[in-house]
């Protein structure tokens, strides 16, 4: 039998290759082990070789606690100032940060922020986005704001092509180069062009009694998860995924959740429930009562649902003005 392969005799491409494989936060005891593991670990050329990992990131619960889908925890969140207004896993804005911009147009609102594809995880921290602002009322025009420019401005864009009573959550396609928004009242996919700054309705039919939904992107396809009601009451919550053919685009079932993690997250409240957040990052999507502290996951990836551990203690407002939120750890952990 052959001896085992002692790790100091690896040449240390082969240790960085292999360590890179590992989630960012589980290398944080590995840091601790011995100061030639701590170097290797804090050298650029081992954070050129880093990739978010599905699983490690921090979904944000309040300003002191946050679900670690990997560790199945929750955990100490990531320090913030104040609660985001608007985020992607690896920016958040604050209302402290917009201080720093040009003044939102007249009753206007964040709608999403999109970041460029890093060239590799070493860029990833990058401070250049696009900011997506919209209007309230019956007229909604829209704006955007390039922070690479030197000076940056609100530039004018499209106008929604119908009236809608809200918007929902905006999914940021794979390639950055589009926004899918939820519009309701009534209920219709919209895509956002961020070059064009012009607006579509996609010609699909929504599901029937659509309540409490969430797009997300994963794998190059967009995702929809939301109740189903019935007389006002969340009945089951499903999962559909966009199949957009030549012949017409349609909203297909994949998934439903199981009746036991339907029973946890309304908390035994059947005939009364109606309302629950949702927050995704890479097929994650966690769903959240921050009324009873109930919450649940999905991965996209399997199609699995898992109840998870309840939360309790945190005022109710102002986890519902955190959640929603997800930030992704970053090589700074590494540094100390």
């Amino acid at each position: 039998m052959a001896a085992a392969c002692a790790w100091d005799a690896l040449p240390e491409h082969l240790q960085e290759r292999i360590l890179s494989l590992l989630p960012l936060t589980a290398l944080l005891p590995v840091a601790a082990a011995s100061r030639a593991l701590r170097r290797l670990l804090r050298s650029r050329a081992f954070h050129a070789l880093l990739t978010p990992h599905r699983l490690d990131a921090f979904f944000l619960l309040s300003p002191r606690l946050a679900f670690h889908p990997l560790s199945r925890r929750l955990l100490p969140a990531p320090p913030a100032a104040s609660p985001p207004v608007v985020s992607s896993p690896s920016h958040l804005v604050t209302a402290a940060s917009l201080l720093r911009l040009p003044p939102l147009p007249a009753t206007s609102y964040l709608l999403a922020v999109v970041l460029p594809i890093p060239a590799s995880s070493s860029s990833s921290c990058s401070r250049e986005f696009t900011l997506v602002a919209v209007t309230a009322g019956a007229r909604v025009r829209s704006y955007t704001l390039d922070s690479a420019d030197p000076y940056p401005r609100w530039d004018p864009r499209g106008d929604l092509p119908l009236p809608f009573a809200l918007l929902g959550n905006a999914a940021v396609a794979g390639d950055r180069l589009q926004l899918f928004v939820l519009g309701r009242g009534p209920d219709a996919l919209l895509v956002f062009d961020l070059a064009t700054g012009q607006w579509t309705v996609m010609p699909v039919a929504m599901p029937l009694g659509l309540t409490t939904a969430h797009l997300f992107v994963f794998g190059g396809r967009l995702f929809l998860v939301g109740g189903v009601e019935r007389f006002g009451v969340v009945e089951r919550v499903l999962v559909w995924r966009l199949e957009d053919s030549e012949a017409a685009a349609e909203w297909t079932e994949v998934g439903a959740m199981p009746e036991e993690v339907f029973n946890e997250l309304v908390a035994g409240r059947h005939g009364s429930f109606w309302h629950f957040q949702a927050a995704d990052r890479m097929g994650i999507v966690c769903l959240y009562n921050a009324v009873d502290g109930r919450l649940v996951m999905f991965d996209a990836a399997d199609g699995e649902w898992t109840k998870l551990s309840r939360v309790s203690g945190l005022d109710v407002e102002e986890s519902r003005r955190w959640f929603g939120h997800v930030v992704e750890p970053r090589v700074e952990l590494l540094l100390g």
